[in-house]
């Protein structure tokens, strides 16, 4: 009876691990960088505890432009977005700077949802909804801006910055719960030894 027990608790330990993953919602909001900054880059590294499908998760937020951010012109402002090392938008805004707007590169999963200058030297925004795929473990999300022509003509920032998505996640037992399982099987088989006895 003992192997039995014993049998069934190392099914048990090999069939918990194969359990299916289940969709969890997932989101994480980091914190604005309204700036102004000259130039520059901002970094955020996200954790999820699973994968999204592929381009299963969205990343929204608003690009600041403070006083002259150019879009095209005499001098060129260009804005790149890259997510996981992969670059996913690069183009201008006129949010300030009486330029025009532009786009260089954009991936398929991303969209311009407005941009808005609010006149001359009076900066503008810009809104973005980028669908893309969630790593389980870090994400990183790198926001660049490059060079700009000092704080006195113009800065940019980030806000409201939010990812979203459902990961899938595989439910494993912690070890405490595996134990109790096994010290209940072995309780088992105990009990069942004394009534056969």
């Amino acid at each position: 009876m003992r192997k039995k027990v014993m049998k069934f608790f190392l099914a048990a330990l090999i069939i918990v691990p194969t359990l299916p993953a289940w969709a969890i919602p997932f989101i994480s909001t980091p914190a604005d960088t309204l700036g102004p900054l000259n130039g520059g880059s901002v970094l955020e590294n996200v954790g999820s505890p699973g994968a999204s499908a592929v381009g299963g998760a969205t990343l929204t937020f608003d690009l600041l432009g403070y006083l002259s951010v150019d879009g095209s012109n005499c001098c060129t402002d260009t804005f790149m977005l890259t997510v996981n090392g992969s670059l996913l938008f690069s183009g201008g805004f006129d949010m300030g700077g009486g330029g025009t707007n532009f786009v260089s590169f954009s991936d398929p999963g991303v969209t311009v949802v407005s941009s808005i200058s609010n006149g001359f030297f009076q900066g503008g925004l810009t809104q973005f909804s980028v669908s893309h795929t969630l790593l389980s473990g870090n994400n990183t999300y790198l926001f660049d801006y490059g060079s700009m022509q000092g704080l006195v003509d113009e800065g940019w920032g980030l806000r409201n910055m939010v990812i979203s998505a459902d990961v899938g996640v595989r439910q494993v037992p912690e070890p405490g719960t595996l134990v109790l399982l096994g010290l209940g099987l072995v309780g088992i088989g105990f009990s069942r030894k004394k009534l056969t006895a």
